[in-house]
């Protein structure tokens, strides 16, 4: 029966762990977005969260994508591909590319996450260029980095960004010019059909950090809207930062982190109860006797419910005082007599009998344990063989008091002269 109920103990605490860490992780608990790093979800310097608050409340559509971001862009849309990381492999990089219509902006700043502050960023380290490079997906490209900002001999955008110092360039004979100058492009374009394809060479335009600029955060509107439709919708692909969708088979997601935990939970629950269930070896375990009937059953399960309910120091109480009474109606007491004088008479009949046990001793102990309630079941079952043999030993007498003697009547009335 123990065995059972910790079996069943231990299956209803792993049902309501498993419960528990389905709706954590159905709720977004798997996976963190308060990251510092260039993606859509970041606040930090380099992060794009700015940006795309901005683009949602001039009126357009925003998606942060972590699944099919290239499904996510509707027809007039644009894909936006920011600084893609080490998360970015190329199968990945070459389907999100072959997208309609894709802003890719190229890395330039990782970030030390604050200890002080979550979301912040403590300094900022330049990328090696070619981690820039890399990241273009266009042959033969080449990374400038100029200290002072450009004059810029061609802008199809219509605004002019703001840079402090350190811009980043792109050179390339496969790039059309879309913003350049003499010494390099600061967007560049590749066409291929119907597809288009903007590189943004340096993310401080906009990213966080130079959205503070007002002139910047017109040029990144005037930029995207360049390459989006009236009704087309802007997607941050958040696959490059590492960032992946729930699985959409529901048998997938059982094998899948982070809900193959919960998997793993729901097995060990199920050979619990298989275990708790199955047939055991052996003799089977005899199952409690039923209640038996008749004056015996009764007077057990009477005397099971009085010891439960500790009035036993009472009842014994209760029958050794109806055994005084007994035995003072046996030896004809004179009527009348209380408790008190019934005992006393008792005695003195005892002492005529040579009994050595006393009754009012006897009485005094009983009285003792039912005022305390106390008295374990050896206390108790001497108190009862006590009594028992004084009220033999009173109207049967001690040993060697013969049984002619005992049946002597001339006796029997001396005794009594003798104790009234």
């Amino acid at each position: 029966m123990g065995n059972s109920r910790a079996v069943v103990i231990w299956l209803v605490v792993l049902i309501v762990l498993a419960f528990a860490t389905v709706l954590f992780f159905v709720n977004g608990g798997g996976q963190r977005t308060d990251t510092v790093g260039a993606s859509a979800f970041s606040r930090s310097a380099i992060g794009y969260a700015g940006i795309a608050d901005v683009m949602h409340r001039v009126g357009v559509r925003v998606v942060k994508s972590r699944g099919d971001s290239v499904a996510n862009v509707n027809p007039q849309g644009v894909l936006v591909v920011a600084e893609p990381g080490t998360s970015a492999t190329p199968q990945l990089m070459s389907s999100l590319l072959n997208a309609r219509t894709v802003l890719l902006i190229l890395p330039k700043w990782t970030g030390v996450a604050s200890s002080r502050h979550a979301g912040w960023i403590d300094s900022i380290i330049s990328v090696p260029e070619s981690t820039a490079r890399r990241a273009a997906q266009v042959g033969g490209i080449e990374i400038v980095r100029i200290r002072a900002a450009p004059v810029w001999t061609h802008n199809e955008i219509g605004r002019v960004p703001v840079f402090s110092n350190n811009v980043q360039l792109i050179k390339s004979s496969r790039l059309r010019p879309v913003i350049g100058s003499d010494g390099g492009m600061l967007v560049g374009e590749q066409r291929s059909g119907a597809r288009r394809l903007w590189v943004l060479a340096d993310p401080d335009v906009i990213a966080n950090y130079g959205l503070g600029s007002p002139a910047n955060a017109e040029f990144s509107v005037a930029l995207i809207n360049a390459l989006r439709g009236e009704d087309g919708n802007v997607v941050f692909d958040e696959m490059v930062h590492g960032f992946t969708a729930a699985g959409t088979s529901p048998l997938a997601i059982l094998f899948q982190f982070p809900f193959v935990l919960v998997t793993v939970q729901g097995a060990a629950a199920v050979a619990l109860l298989l275990w708790a269930t199955m047939r055991r070896f052996g003799a089977p375990i005899a199952p409690p006797p039923p209640l038996q009937a008749g004056k015996r059953g009764l007077i057990e399960t009477t005397a099971n419910l009085f010891a439960d309910a500790r009035h036993r120091p009472i009842i014994l109480q209760r029958y050794i005082r109806e055994i005084v009474q007994d035995v003072g109606r046996q030896m004809h007491a004179p009527a009348g007599l209380g408790e008190g004088a019934l005992v006393e008479w008792l005695r003195r009949v005892g002492r005529s009998r040579a009994v050595e046990a006393d009754c009012g001793e006897i009485l005094r102990r009983a009285d003792e344990l039912a005022a305390t309630g106390r008295g374990g079941t050896g206390a108790l079952a001497a108190l009862a063989r006590d009594i028992f043999r004084w009220k033999r030993e009173v109207t049967d007498g001690v040993p060697g008091y013969s049984r002619p003697d005992r049946n002597d009547p001339e006796r029997d009335r001396q005794g009594r002269r003798r104790a009234g």
